[in-house]
Formats: C-alpha cells, structure tokens, sequence
C-alpha cells in the first residue's frame, strides 16, 4: 500500500480547484500546481469518471470540483485509482491462506485488525484539513 504519485497528484488538482466558482483549464491547474499538462489532464480523467470533477468541454469549458474537498478522504482517493489500501493480501476478498487452510491464522487475523484501524483513519480526516 503506498499513496501513489497518482494519488499525490490528484490531491493537487482537488487543491487547485477548491473554492473555484468558474470553470478552470488543465492548463491554469497544471500551471498553479506546477504540474505537466499532460498528467493534469490524466488525473482530471480519473477525478470526472468518479463523479468528483465535472467537465465541460469547449472554449469556454474547464473543470470544477463536484464534491468539496470537506467530502473526500485520502481512502477515497485510493479507491479512485483502483487500490483498496491493503496491508497484505491475506485482506483480499479471495484469498485463502496456505499456511492455514481452514482459517484461523493468526498473523491474517491480527493484520485484519489494524486493516481496519488504518481503513478507520484513511476514512477519517477530510482532504480539506491537507490544504
């Protein structure tokens, strides 16, 4: 589990858009940021496809934050990118342990624990408070 350059990104173009009433370019943001265009415009992709960004295409179109960073989490993020923050794979739904095929693992049952420890506190601070 790691917070992915991705992610990192997508954390600046949600900065870049907070509290902007008109619709802003990838270009502004990139710019602002200090960002490559081209990832801007990847990281935007991924942000309208989970409903957390509009797009307007257009001369007079741009992008602009559908949900305020005061809704969104670090976890959330992780799930727009596709990586659940998993400790180990042992939390994977499918997952049947070699060492303990019937279950009752230990180490799979302690690491289940501070999975939801740490899935709690992925869950629990706004984006907001990271600006």
């Amino acid at each position: 589990m790691l917070v992915t350059r991705e992610m990192d990104y997508a954390m600046r173009v949600i900065r870049g858009l907070d509290g902007r009433e008109h619709l802003e370019t990838a270009a502004g943001i990139a710019e602002r940021e200090n960002m490559p265009q081209a990832v801007t415009l990847k990281i935007l992709k991924h942000l309208t496809a989970a409903g957390i960004v509009e797009s307007r295409r257009g001369a007079a179109g741009g992008y602009r934050l559908k949900r305020p960073p005061s809704q969104l989490t670090i976890y959330d993020l992780f799930l727009v990118f596709g990586k659940e923050p998993l400790l180990n794979r042992c939390q994977t739904a499918d997952y049947h342990c070699e060492n303990y095929p019937g279950g009752g693992c230990g180490t799979c049952r302690e690491l289940c624990r501070i999975q939801e420890i740490l899935n709690a506190e992925l869950r629990r601070t706004p984006l907001s408070e990271l600006f």
